[in-house]
């Protein structure tokens, strides 16, 4: 490991952890308050920003042999937030700015919104109409032709306008339109990346039955039409333009006692493409969570999950996934917190292939955390958290190994 950093980006993350602790000397916020001014600021180190295998280096496409990072995250944000009657309005918008150290093609200022209209004509109808925006940095463990020009940022914005409307109690008539667009600039056509810019608009309807213990039933049916746009039309390597997909949703909430519960979903997906049918998917994905409050103090989550990832990739057309999580939670103080994470990931990569590989790709990833939340006062916290990635794969120069740390301060004022 290259031990030679640089010392400023090190003091200019200490100026912003003092700032922080300096304003929180005179400045508070109230949960009650009806504007609040968020800043915060995170420093996180990563041994292995790129994913690569050990036997890789980064010195043929970026001309450095430093595998390691130091990234500075600082966010500063406004919230506003009011209650009119039935009617409750939220306005949260905040700026990250990135500054990476060694790779700085990498920095950029992401944009963040939260804007909610949560509105009630009765108890009995009510619904939400939501404008929501997220710019974040991509991880570089899905793509396997990293572009150099790009800051591999993954922007989502969805739009969504719902109704909920229970005119006979228990019995809930459930309506939305959304529009979901996903904006990845580290993939194009003819790249073999598991992620790829798309806009979708879909409409829901739905049933749901709620007992007054808290369990319920609930069943959906959803239509999308998808579009990639015509620069990733391609006959050549079979890249459509878009697609319809459809699907059937179970979903089931099962309150045991005063201390645990279990939530079930099971969907089939029905998706075809506008003009390749080899590239069509289907099939049931799912999930199970368990969470159990084993004392006042902690909670346990046990997680099960299989989902399906349809792509426009060269050599495969989608992706099954199995998960399993543990992610327990425990509560040393009601002013410190320590949370941990055990997550098991099996991946297969299936389907059509215009460019077939010489055998089908297969994957497991692990992933353990462990995080550490202080909060001394209510407007001001900190935290640090340690992280180990590993993958292990079936293909030559694609496994890997990451660590990482991080340490970061809030406050609200």
């Amino acid at each position: 490991m290259d031990v030679n950093i640089k010392l400023w980006p090190a003091k200019r993350s200490l100026i912003s952890f003092i700032l922080i602790l300096s304003f929180s000397i005179s400045a508070s916020a109230d949960e009650n308050d009806t504007v609040n001014f968020n800043l915060s600021h995170a420093v996180t180190y990563d041994d292995n920003l790129f994913r690569l295998d050990r036997n890789e280096s980064p010195v043929a496409t970026f001309g450095k042999n430093q595998k390691w990072e130091m990234i500075n995250a600082t966010t500063y944000g406004m919230e506003v937030a009011k209650q009119y009657s039935l009617q409750r309005f939220k306005f949260d918008v905040s700026q990250t700015s990135y500054r990476y150290q060694n790779y700085n093609f990498l920095n950029f200022d992401g944009v963040n919104y939260d804007i909610q209209w949560n509105w009630s004509v009765t108890p009995y109808l009510k619904g939400n109409l939501v404008f929501d925006r997220k710019e974040l940095p991509n991880t570089f463990a899905n793509i396997r032709s990293i572009n150099p020009l790009s800051t591999n940022t993954r922007t989502v914005k969805n739009n969504r306008f719902d109704i909920d409307w229970s005119p006979y109690g228990n019995w809930h008539l459930l309506g939305a339109i959304s529009e979901l667009t996903v904006t990845t600039d580290n993939s194009a056509p003819g790249q073999d990346n598991l992620d790829f810019s798309f806009e979708q608009k879909s409409l829901r309807t739905g049933l749901r039955y709620e007992l007054s213990s808290g369990s319920r039933v609930e069943y959906g049916a959803s239509t999308s039409d998808g579009k990639y746009g015509d620069s990733n039309f391609n006959p050549i390597l079979v890249s459509d333009r878009g697609y319809t997909e459809k699907r059937q949703e179970f979903l089931f909430r099962w309150v045991l006692s005063a201390k645990s519960k279990l939530d079930m979903n099971a969907s089939y997906i029905d998706r075809n493409n506008d003009n390749f049918s080899q590239r069509d998917v289907s099939g049931w994905i799912g999930n199970v969570n368990y969470q159990w409050d084993m004392t006042g103090k902690t909670r346990l989550n046990l997680i099960a999950a299989s989902d399906l990832y349809p792509t426009q990739a060269t050599s495969y057309t989608y992706a099954r996934q199995y998960l399993l999580a543990i992610r327990p939670v425990w509560s040393v103080t009601p002013k410190v917190s320590v949370r941990g994470d055990l997550t098991y990931r099996d991946r297969s990569y299936n389907g059509f292939a215009p460019v077939p590989s010489s055998k089908d790709r297969e994957e497991t990833s692990k992933t353990a955390s462990i995080s550490l939340n202080w909060t001394p006062r209510r407007y001001v916290t900190f935290g640090v958290m340690l992280k180990r990635e590993t993958r292990d794969s079936n293909i030559t120069n694609d496994d890997f190994v990451s660590n990482s740390a991080m340490v970061n301060a809030a406050l609200t004022f």
